[in-house]
């Protein structure tokens, strides 16, 4: 019997590639990033769709249940209408909070990826081969 070896045509991809270097990963996390960003915005505006689809439906059916002259009333009323424009304020300032973090988060994130590294001094590194090598 004749041995046989296993060739394969398909070679592991990771050990044919040649080494990455850190500006390869840094790369690659640039790209990740900003793909989620992408997604994120993306589903973001799907449920912005979604939620004013459901508050147009909302007012429609409010419209049929209670009369457009009811609803004035009720409006006019002192305590309703204080804590109406309450509620009002309030959802307004956490959506410019929200805004405002969302802002702040895209930009730093951007400018992490975004920023240049310094070239690694691989000099220093191989100075230290003792103590790597007992690794």
């Amino acid at each position: 019997m004749e041995a046989t070896t296993n060739t394969n045509s398909t070679t592991n991809p990771v050990a044919t590639q040649k080494p990455t270097g850190l500006e390869d990963v840094v790369r690659s996390v640039r790209a990740l990033a900003r793909t989620t960003r992408n997604l994120g915005e993306l589903s973001a505006e799907v449920v912005e769709r979604e939620l004013a689809m459901a508050i147009n439906i909302s007012e429609q059916l409010r419209s049929d249940v209670i009369s457009a002259q009811t609803l004035e009333e009720a409006r006019k009323q002192s305590l309703p209408s204080k804590l109406r424009k309450d509620v009002h304020d309030t959802v307004d300032l956490v959506a410019d909070v929200g805004s405002v973090l969302f802002l702040i988060a895209t930009r730093f994130v951007e400018n992490f990826v975004d920023q240049a590294r310094p070239e690694l001094n691989t000099q220093s590194v191989h100075s230290v081969s003792p103590v790597v090598s007992r690794l």
